[in-house]
């Protein structure tokens, strides 16, 4: 364990309330032998115990004393310690639990503080995480509405209609070549079937060319595909491999540009 890791497990404290089981006293005692800094850090913590301790030190309320020896009289009257003897029993009794309860309370404290703290700053993070990517989100799409403004973007229409009647299922790309991009809109996409996997080929000089895959389970509503200005045609085929095949197995949907 490191020394940094070391300090902040609180293992010092508990060392110096006397509250460590035996193997984690080893562990301490082991530590300050190679590292003599911690024993700066346990003599400051040990100060901070005391001062502690001074500041809620509290006088005792009239009559507790009366009280304490008349309890101790009727639980042992065959106590044979004098009066005094007995005061001083129940009174170092009495102050050695106040202190341990007030110095277990500090470090439970101290401790609990540690953990929200550690909790504030991984929520904090996430909220900055969370920020930045709703902003690149909305940059990418910034983009996309840049380009379906522009006024050579044609819309390349996919369908699995081959020729009779009306199509039952379409896809949208937009395509220009100007800017050299295309864009697939993946809202209008249905879901592949169980255990398929969609993949995009452009078709060059009648031979199919892979664009990749196509990303479903994207938080983006438009996926960028690879700029081919060759390509006549789209399409999308459904594959048994994730990663997609050389060429198509099954096409579902074509479109030409």
């Amino acid at each position: 364990m490191d020394v940094k890791s070391f300090i902040e497990s609180g293992l010092l404290e508990a060392y110096a309330l006397g509250q460590c089981a035996p193997e984690e006293r080893a562990l301490v005692e082991r530590m300050l032998a190679e590292h003599p800094e911690l024993r700066a850090e346990l003599e400051a913590v040990e100060r901070v115990l005391e001062q502690v301790a001074q500041a809620y030190a509290v006088m005792p309320p009239s009559g507790l004393k009366a009280r304490l020896l008349a309890q101790a009289q009727a639980e042992a009257p065959t106590a044979k310690l004098p009066e005094q003897g007995r005061a001083a029993r129940f009174w170092l009794v009495a102050s050695g639990w106040a202190v341990a309860l007030l110095l277990a309370g500090v470090l439970g404290w101290q401790l609990w503080e540690k953990e929200q703290r550690a909790q504030r700053i991984q929520a904090l993070e996430k909220q900055v995480s969370d920020c930045e990517k709703r902003a690149q989100q909305q940059a990418r799409l910034h983009e996309v509405v840049a380009l379906l403004r522009d006024r050579d973007t044609r819309a390349i229409v996919l369908s699995d209609a081959a020729g009779e009647g009306p199509a039952k299922v379409t896809a949208t790309v937009w395509h220009n070549p100007v800017r050299a991009e295309t864009v697939l809109d993946i809202n209008t996409l249905p879901a592949p079937p169980p255990g398929r996997y969609f993949q995009f080929w452009a078709i060059v000089e009648g031979k199919p060319v892979s664009m990749g895959m196509v990303n479903l389970r994207g938080d983006d509503a438009f996926q960028r595909l690879p700029f081919r200005a060759d390509a006549q045609a789209f399409a999308i085929s459904a594959e048994d491999n994730p990663d997609g095949n050389p060429t198509p197995t099954q096409v579902v949907l074509v479109g030409k540009i």
